[in-house]
């Protein structure tokens, strides 16, 4: 928005606000509303001239009290001419003290602000009972009273304006730092497959040169297999640099992060309720711990219990409940993931740690989930040296526990 819509903009809220006044203690000289709104504004704005702003408020509210004198008051032109100057003399003084006295240079310190908006308001508004010639020491008393009353109000609203700013900008920084740790989740557990997979070419090479000294005498197959060999060193150099290049990246983040538990629980609380309310589900979940540690390279946490939790989504319907809790004794950490669903079929719990193995389908296409979340996270549990136990009860729902070594996760 341009500067000169900003001014008319404020000059026309100040000349409504303007309107709503009301005369203290019984007196005939009346206070308005206008008043507060100019001086939140020109707290608030930075790139505002406080002359300026006074000149464009004061000619609004003189020329909407005209108006409203001539149309509504059926006043003569003069009269109310007359009558509503002093308002607008009052605005240019005002602006002119708060330029003066460099209100905005003070307006982190509440004392300094108030007192120098009370004294501004106050100087201004007996300016303009001289020229209305209703002037006397009660009169006086009056406009300091209200002075610092209306100073009062503005910093309060200056305050909350404040408050709510940074409450946008901690849920900006809150969210974005959800999806970074999510992001960089996701990245370490893909990485678990790209470490197998540098076994697997390893292997396949292996097997491809064996075949060359089975078959070096022939020249054809000789030719054949050392041509396998060749690419699939290729494709290992390839996959080694993309595998080195996920490891720099998350190796930066892990020497230089660290977070605790509790803010752990937050991160993954903000992101599942929203997808619980992206699955239209009505589900209760809740997390609970023993006591608060620092996780040194929590990504691994992050990709075991999102794992867990969104599988307990997709088997919860409205009313069931989840929880994430968290124990500990002297050498181990245990965490909980349990819900109320539909829970899994004692012949399958064998089975669902295995790399592709899944039980769920999509019911508009057929098409079959990965089956790879469940592997995610054996892998990473054994990476930590710990345990990982299902149980299930049918419908009565389920329960994954884990078993981790405190030292796995820097958690003493």
């Amino acid at each position: 928005m341009s500067k000169i819509k900003k001014y008319i903009i404020i000059s026309v809220i100040v000349a409504l606000f303007g309107e709503i006044y009301f005369y203290p203690f019984e007196s005939q000289f009346k206070f308005s509303a206008g008043v507060i709104i100019f001086n939140l504004c020109i707290l608030i704005m930075d790139d505002m001239s406080e002359v300026t702003m006074a000149i464009l408020c004061g000619l609004g509210v003189f020329m909407t009290r005209s108006t409203f004198g001539i149309l509504l008051l059926h006043q003569a032109l003069i009269d109310t001419v007359a009558f509503n100057f002093p308002s607008l003399v009052y605005y240019l003084i005002y602006g002119v003290l708060l330029w003066a006295t460099k209100v905005k240079k003070y307006r982190h310190n509440i004392v300094n602000t108030i007192f120098l908006l009370a004294l501004t308001d106050s100087l201004s508004n007996i300016i303009e009972a001289l020229m209305r010639n209703n002037i006397n020491f009660y009169i006086v008393r009056i406009i300091i009273f209200v002075g610092f009353i209306r100073a009062s109000g503005t910093y309060l609203a200056y305050l909350t304006n404040n408050k709510q700013k940074l409450f946008i900008l901690n849920s900006e920084h809150q969210k974005r730092y959800t999806e970074l740790n999510l992001l960089i989740s996701n990245i370490q557990a893909e990485m678990f497959y790209l470490k197998k997979s540098m076994n697997d070419i390893e292997k396949v090479m292996s097997k491809s040169y064996s075949l060359y000294e089975t078959y070096k005498n022939n020249e054809y197959l000789r030719e054949k297999t050392l041509d396998i060999a060749r690419e699939v060193h290729e494709i290992k150099k390839d996959h080694y640099r993309v595998l080195k290049g996920f490891e720099a990246l998350l190796e930066n983040f892990e020497d230089e992060d660290s977070m605790s538990l509790s803010n752990i629980f937050t991160i993954i609380k903000d992101n599942t309720s929203r997808y619980i309310k992206e699955s239209q589900k009505e589900i209760v979940i809740s997390f609970e711990y023993e006591k608060d540690f620092t996780v040194r390279a929590h990504y691994n946490l992050f990709v075991v219990l999102n794992n867990l939790i969104v599988n307990s989504i997709d088997d919860c319907e409205n009313g069931d409940y989840i929880k994430i809790s968290e124990r500990e004794d002297e050498n181990n950490i245990y965490f909980e993931v349990g819900d109320t669903g539909k829970g899994i079929d004692e012949d399958i719990i064998p089975y669902i740690f295995n790399p592709g193995f899944t039980t769920k389908y999509d019911e508009i296409t057929g098409k079959s989930s990965t089956g790879i979340g469940l592997s995610h996270v054996k892998n990473i549990i054994d990476d930590l040296g710990g345990l990982i136990e299902v149980k299930s009860e049918g419908t009565l729902g389920t329960t994954f526990i884990l078993k981790i070594p405190r030292k796995s996760l820097n958690g003493g």
